[in-house]
């Protein structure tokens, strides 16, 4: 992880933070800082060309949001794409992480989860696949292998990941997490989030698990639904009708759409 994104993080996690601080830190990378104020004006923050500086984005959204954005641009950054179908491939990781995150906070809403389990959920569904990405931009042809596996056998990408590899994108999620020196419990949902839950029932990790299998479908293009795979007892929690489910798809679809303009402003050659 870059270092300034490092000292952001052990900024934020101070009980003294300052949001002073956190604007000092971000100004010393003007990439950084600059694809910040990027994604503070676009449309998926309903903010477009209202942010001048960062003092005023840190006053407006909180300091632990643009924290998360910090987190979330650093991390997609350190993705290197070389051809054109891995950038593809990111860019669809992109959408796939904020339209998670979309989801997660949508149901944490619903389900009245506290501000500090809301910024956790943020944080995490921006970055619960980021194995996958890792797997797929640094040993691309050995992951083909993996979802030609999948596709073969008719079982999941998960499935093939732990059979082929040793371990599945999550497991490869909370090492680079722990790597990051993130808190220990954004670790551990990134690990879990695919499930089998093993008898916890956090709430926080329904979220997630919901909000990954809610976008899944970002990938194969299918109409907006649940991936095959939830847990059933997630969902059951959840508790939502057919009503409110047309509700979350519709909130997701916008705030995809809204994000399909980030890739190019954040993306490493940006």
């Amino acid at each position: 992880m870059p270092n300034v994104t490092e000292k952001v993080l052990r900024e934020t996690e101070s009980p003294d933070a300052s949001a002073a601080n956190v604007e000092k830190l971000i100004s010393t990378d003007q990439s950084l800082a600059s694809k910040v104020l990027r994604v503070v004006n676009s449309a998926y923050y309903g903010l477009p060309g209202q942010v001048s500086n960062l003092s005023q984005a840190i006053v407006i959204l909180g300091m632990q949001q643009v924290r998360n954005m910090v987190l979330g641009v650093s991390a997609i950054g350190m993705m290197k794409a070389k051809t054109p179908r891995q950038i593809e491939q990111l860019r669809l990781f992109w959408l796939h992480s904020f339209g998670a995150t979309a989801a997660a906070t949508f149901f944490a809403d619903a389900k009245k989860l506290s501000p500090k389990d809301k910024e956790i959920v943020f944080v995490a569904g921006l970055l619960h696949d980021i194995g996958k990405l890792f797997l797929f931009s640094n040993f691309t042809q050995t992951y083909d292998q993996v979802t030609g596996y999948a596709a073969t056998k008719n079982v999941s990408e998960e499935e093939a990941e732990s059979f082929l590899l040793g371990m599945n994108h999550a497991e490869i999620a909370a090492e680079m997490a722990q790597m990051w020196k993130l808190p220990e419990n954004i670790c551990k949902l990134l690990k879990s989030h695919e499930g089998d839950f093993e008898g916890s029932s956090d709430p926080v990790l329904y979220v997630l698990h919901l909000a990954d299998y809610a976008t899944k479908y970002l990938y194969s293009g299918t109409e907006a639904q649940f991936a095959p795979g939830y847990q059933q007892e997630a969902f059951d929690w959840l508790g939502f009708d057919e009503a409110k489910m047309a509700e979350l798809f519709e909130h997701v679809a916008t705030k995809v759409e809204d994000a399909s303009t980030l890739f190019g402003m954040v993306s490493p050659a940006a």
